[in-house]
């Protein structure tokens, strides 16, 4: 999982590592317009193309959306929600024939890791006194892990050959992935139009 460090890298898309118990509400809510507002305003934004041309929606995540690790708790509790975005967008438009996929990378070593300690230092220097008392020393110790850990990551090119894969492969193969007969489950319960591609079909016909 990668997790950037504070400061200026708070505008980005990781971070920033804290205990929940001290993060300001503000720093919180910036996280949730990074990994999860900002991409639904682009989602809506760009759908009326993407239905279309019949085209994929690629969302990258994290395996904080699946593992909540110490300290990493503003990003995993955003990419949980992303988890679940990009779930329902994928069971709402199934009947469009829109693939959505989700890239979910562990550890990924990235420049962003050289800033973590002195990051780390900064953060610590804005707790309360009883803040530090209670965490510093855990919250050095992962800090310390966690360099270690990210500097052993994949390469990025890791990710970028998941996305080409999710981009170029075949249109019938996530029909063989288990969350696909959930998802045939969940239409049924729901009432929901569950054909993969029906509307868009159903669209031709009609124009036809």
């Amino acid at each position: 999982m990668a997790l950037a460090a504070g400061g200026a890298n708070e505008q980005r898309g990781g971070g920033p590592p804290r205990p929940i118990e001290l993060i300001a509400v503000g720093d919180l809510r910036r996280q949730f317009e990074i990994n999860l507002f900002g991409l639904v305003r682009v989602t809506q934004a760009y759908l009326p193309l993407i239905r279309q041309a019949q085209g994929r929606i690629i969302n990258i995540g994290s395996v904080g959306g699946r593992l909540t690790i110490p300290f990493g708790g503003a990003l995993c509790i955003s990419k949980y929600a992303l988890e679940a975005i990009n779930d329902a967008l994928r069971k709402e438009l199934t009947p469009w024939g829109i693939h959505v996929v989700l890239v979910a990378p562990a550890g990924i070593a990235t420049p962003a890791v050289n800033r973590l300690l002195d990051d780390g230092d900064a953060a610590i220097a804005r707790f309360s006194p009883e803040g530090r008392q209670h965490y510093e020393r855990s919250f050095r110790a992962f800090l310390a892990s966690s360099v270690v850990r990210e500097r052993k990551g994949s390469s990025p090119d890791v990710v970028a050959r998941a996305v080409l894969k999710a981009l170029t492969a075949l249109t019938w193969l996530p029909r063989l992935l288990p969350a696909r007969g959930l998802d045939r489950l969940r239409f049924h319960l729901f009432g929901l139009p569950g054909r993969f591609g029906g509307e868009a079909n159903s669209a031709s016909r009609d124009l036809g």
